[in-house]
């Protein structure tokens, strides 16, 4: 395992030994379902239903907690059951139908947060939680506002976009001067209040529907009784570590769980937080190197069964079991407690709180336990005190988790798997795909060619006699609806279309799926053009957010990349101007600059892009070096498969590129690898995308708007004659060339209302992005660092008092004496059977026979010595450094104490009132400029939206995008109903892999669908149990 979980090995359970997860409360319920996967050359292809673990918990006043861990997932999923509206307003989430709702819910972020730092918190992260709290309270009171703006009141829109913003800005600003202080910096709530204020700078409002409750999340008008709110954090959250944990935390808190130690204390402090990553890592590698060298390994179990419709059945069996008291109901307290003591005390006693408890225990053995006033028990075991809080149901108390439980099933469920079962699973799952991805793809535009076609007869009939619709047509939708869910037309077995089943199941069951009402609307164009330049924003985003958050950083970024370009389009004049700002040292890394920019690329104006890029992507990376290693390292930890997918895809296309444009090649350099995957690195992403959630992506989206075009071309030019031909001369020719003419009118309308609005998109371009990179980020980046300077020169006293703190921290974890060498050395034999059949068995064996021998020698004679030799020697130089770096530091630290208590209390006022002055005069020059900006921006919107209006507004209605619904949540992904509690009997997998029931409806009674299986084929592979499962997993 990579992952550091608190773990006792092991217990032989059967043939296999099994890791123990000690935890206070086990689940309630526990089940495992496997994965099924269509093989890519049977007419399954494509069919993928990843499998899963889930663990229950029972929550008080009827709650139900269940933690999943797909198969498919790096991270879990978190479905909360509750009838309590209130409890879904504080989890985390994106809101994206309401603009007001998703910015409360980003910087309720750094709240959460917050209230987990180290305790006691300093006064300035207390400052910055009330003024993220005073920023929300003042968003709250505009909700009430944007409920009551009409989708057609752009105006009043573009006037609450410009109050959100500059609400943000203001907070920013006030942030930005509590950084005044030495050793304090902007810190996270600077990030978030960034992102915060471009997600509504970007927003885009819904054009016909105006904003209501659900859409902010507020369910608290809904008052159906025995209505189950089910909070899906995929829907909301995704695969966002953070905002798992930030989940965890509102779990705990409004259950009042025992909060998590893992989630507490977070380090506030970047470096702190490097530190802590870096030993994880480094304690995590002496794991997995003590699991692979440890002859008892959690032994995981998979057992894949191929069936002969090409349907590939896998269940994997874990390496783990739950060790800990059971959530089961108990009679009494006694019960309760002696599930934990494993024994019945005698000393027990009742107390109003913990100061009053703590003596009477301290004088008690273990297994004593005091009952307290609010459903918790504390129990002395093991020496030690343990907080178990309980609710009582029908009569029965049930133990509930605590955090540290919640905490310890993420981290399990982000490695359920070992790695090779992970990347196995990804890339079989990404291979079956690709036939689906064709076949899908096909079978969409082959049905937005029939709507087309219904969409040409009824331009032909309007207007004149009313022609029915071919029920074939209808038929063929719903097939094709069917196909997008299960990859196959056909009837569940029992008699149900999965539509029906899903309805019958909500409705049974009163769930209420947690999402908005009304999804976000379509752009408003999706012509190339559009496209084209949604694209460049997109690439022009990445160089502004990184240099808008980090202003200093930016601001050096792009000096840097002045001098990369210039090193190679004008070295001359570049050394001039070095000469003049007496930077020497620069002009020796001009032609070093120029051999970089051959080595990557030919041509004058590619080496150009090509230094200056690395330049400025090393500046980026340097300043930001701790969180650019910790993502990197996380990504490639948690996605290897993925991550190799994309790289090859990346370097394929780029390669392709080239190779198809012979004037690009020849700009390649001499290793041309880098540019390839530079130049394919957006596309191979979008490609895996594209594979993997097939949708109304950019490629389909490109084909159909290409297939509307020819549509209004036929409408214009064969519509009079079609309708001649039904109708005669009078009667259909004639008004024939009049509804050709009104559409002509209407495309020419459209037409350039599409391109005014591509002008009007260009006109934001240089209050957007050139202003951010031209103008804000060097005035920000100049002022920031003038006010650090000023800061730093003002407080010699606080800076002389942080490096004395630093020479006498104590020591950390052992260099020298935890030194040792690697387990790894040794030989091992090459024989082991490989595979079930003797032949291939065989042959593997000869292979490893003659490849084994070498690698072992390579091992333990090369590989594993080097690393031994670098690990003694990073050791030993930290060694010898830390008692120097401490001398110096402390030495420097007393000199500026002493030198402080005069310099800070004469000359350093002014450095000080001067840094804090610096900045709020920029606050002030930036909130008046921003302002102005946003009325202008907010101008151009409103005339953007006044042109769609004046184009479409007549075909708009036939555009309207449906409302969500929680049937279409379920077929979307039909394993989402299956991770719902639910009966054996209301299985979804049961009814699509078992043999149809005599009860079920027959195919005559429905002609139109065909079955998914066929019942002389399949067998009853897959028994889903009535009852909860085994607390430890088998």
């Amino acid at each position: 395992m990579t992952e550091k979980l608190d773990m006792i090995l092991s217990k032989f359970k059967g043939k296999r030994d099994q890791i123990i997860i000690p935890l206070q409360v086990k689940p309630y319920a526990h089940q495992g379902i496997p994965s099924i996967t269509g093989s890519a050359i049977s007419h399954q292809a494509g069919t993928v239903l990843y499998g899963y673990y889930n663990m229950d918990y029972k929550l008080p006043n009827g709650d139900y907690l269940r933690i999943i861990a797909n198969h498919d997932r790096k991270s879990i999923q978190i479905l909360l059951l509750t009838r309590d509206a209130k409890k879904l307003e504080m989890l985390p989430g994106k809101r994206q139908a309401s603009l007001i709702a998703n910015c409360i819910d980003k910087i309720n972020h750094y709240r959460i947060r917050s209230n987990h730092y180290a305790q006691p918190r300093s006064i300035i992260q207390k400052a910055k939680y009330q003024l993220a709290t005073s920023c929300i309270t003042q968003l709250q009171i505009l909700l009430d506002e944007e409920r009551r703006i009409q989708a057609e009141d752009w105006a009043a829109q573009e006037a609450l976009r410009v109050k959100v913003i500059s609400i943000l800005e203001n907070y920013r600003g006030q942030n930005l001067l509590l950084s005044t202080q030495p050793l304090v910096s902007e810190g996270a709530l600077d990030s978030i209040l960034y992102e915060t204020k471009q997600m509504a700078q970007h927003y885009q409002f819904n054009r016909l529907y105006p904003v209501c409750r659900i859409d902010q999340l507020d369910f608290s008008e809904h008052t159906n009784p025995g209505t189950i709110f089910v909070w899906d954090s995929d829907l909301h959250i995704g695969q966002d570590e953070q905002e798992l944990n930030d989940a965890i935390r509102v779990i705990c808190q409004h259950y009042q769980l025992s909060a998590s130690p893992s989630l507490s204390h977070i380090a506030a402090n970047r470096f702190e937080r490097l530190k802590l990553f870096l030993l994880k890592l480094w304690l995590d590698g002496r794991d997995w190197i003590d699991h692979l060298k440890s002859p008892h390994k959690g032994s995981q179990i998979t057992e894949t069964e191929t069936r002969a419709d090409g349907l590939c059945i896998t269940r994997i069996k874990p390496y783990y079991s739950l060790a800990g008291a059971p959530q089961n109901g108990y009679a009494s307290v006694e019960e309760l407690v002696s599930a934990y003591s494993q024994s019945k005390s005698q000393y027990s006693t009742g107390a109003n709180s913990f100061e009053e408890a703590l003596p009477w225990l301290s004088r008690h053995p273990n297994g004593s336990w005091v009952k307290l006033g609010n459903q918790e028990v504390l129990l002395r075991l093991n020496n030690e005190i343990l907080s178990i809080r309980y609710f009582i149901e029908q009569e029965l108390c049930y133990p509930l988790p605590c955090g540290e439980d919640l905490y310890q099933l993420s981290q399990l469920a982000k490695h359920h798997l070992y790695l090779p079962e992970r990347a196995s699973l990804q890339l079989r799952a990404f291979f079956s795909r690709l036939p689906i991805f064709f076949k899908y793809l096909f079978k969409r535009i082959h049905q937005f060619s029939i709507d087309l076609y219904q969409e040409f007869l009824t331009y032909i009939h309007e207007n004149h006699k009313t022609v029915e619709k071919s029920e074939q047509t209808k038929a063929s939708q719903h097939l094709s609806y069917l196909q997008k869910a299960l990859y196959e037309d056909g009837l569940l077995n029992t008699g149900q279309t999965l539509e029906e089943f899903v309805q019958f199941q909500l409705r049974k069951n009163h769930y209420m799926i947690v999402r908005e009402t009304h999804p976000p609307c379509a752009p408003p164009y999706e012509n190339p053009l559009h496209r084209i330049l949604e694209v460049l924003r997109h690439v022009a985003g990445f160089f502004v957010d990184t240099s808008e958050k980090n202003p200093i950083l930016g601001t050096l970024a792009m000096a840097a990349y002045a001098y990369g370009a210039g090193a190679v389009i004008a070295p001359e004049t570049l050394t001039a101007i070095l000469s003049k700002l007496h930077m020497n040292g620069l002009i020796y890394g001009i032609k070093p600059t120029q051999a970089l920019a051959k080595w990557m690329s030919h041509g004058k104006n590619s080496e150009a892009i090509s230094a200056a890029m690395t330049y400025w992507q090393a500046i980026v990376v340097g300043g930001d070096l701790d969180q650019f290693f910790i993502k990197a390292i996380a990504v490639l930890k948690e996605e290897p498969a993925e991550v190799a997918i994309i790289v090859a895809l990346a370097i394929a296309l780029g390669y392709g590129i080239c190779k198809s444009l012979p004037s690009l090649q020849e700009e390649m350099g001499e290793f041309p690898y880098i540019n390839y995957a530079a130049l394919g690195a957006k596309g191979g992403a979008a490609i895996f995308d594209t594979v993997m959630h097939p949708g109304n992506d950019w490629l389909l989206g490109t084909i159909k708007w290409f297939l509307q075009v020819v549509l209004t071309l036929v409408k214009l030019t064969v519509g009079p004659f079609a309708e001649f031909y039904y109708y005669g001369y009078n009667n259909g020719f004639v008004p024939g060339l009049r509804k050709s003419w009104n559409l002509w009118v209407n495309s020419i309308k459209g037409a350039t209302a599409a391109a005014a609005d591509l002008l009007l998109s260009l006109t934001t371009i240089p209050l957007l992005e050139l202003s951010s990179l031209l103008i804000h980020v060097p005035f920000r980046g100049l002022t920031k660092l003038l006010s650090k300077t000023f800061v730093v020169l003002g407080n010699w006293q606080v800076v002389g008092s942080m490096l004395i703190q630093f020479a006498t921290r104590p020591n950390g974890w052992g260099r020298l004496p935890h030194f040792r060498l690697s387990p790894l050395y040794g030989f091992s034999s090459p024989f082991y059977p490989y595979a079930e059949q003797p032949l291939l068995n065989l042959g593997l064996n000869l292979i490893m026979l003659f490849i084994w021998p070498p690698f072992l020698l390579l091992k333990n004679f090369t590989l594993l010595p080097a690393l031994d030799l670098l690990s003694f020697g990073l050791r030993l130089t930290i060694m010898l450094l830390d008692p120097l770096t401490r001398g110096l530091a402390y030495a420097c630290g007393v000199a500026l104490n002493g030198l402080g208590a005069v310099w800070d209390n004469s000359l350093g006022h002014f450095f000080q009132r001067s840094a804090y002055g610096i900045i709020y005069l920029s606050n002030k020059i930036d909130n008046f400029t921003g302002l102005l900006k946003q009325r202008i921006l907010a101008s151009i919107q409103i005339h953007r939206r006044k042109l769609y209006h004046w184009a479409f507004s007549a075909g708009e209605n036939a555009r309207l995008p449906k409302c969500n619904t929680d049937v279409d949540y379920c077929l979307e992904n039909p394993m989402r109903i299956e991770r719902l509690p639910h009966s054996s009997t209301n299985c979804v997998l049961q009814s699509l892999l078992s043999p149809p029931n005599s009860s079920s409806v027959s195919l005559a009674e429905n002609p139109r669908h065909s079955r998914l299986f066929h019942a002389g084929t399949i067998p009853n592979t897959l028994q889903m149990p009535s009852q909860p499962s085994p607390l430890t997993i088998q």
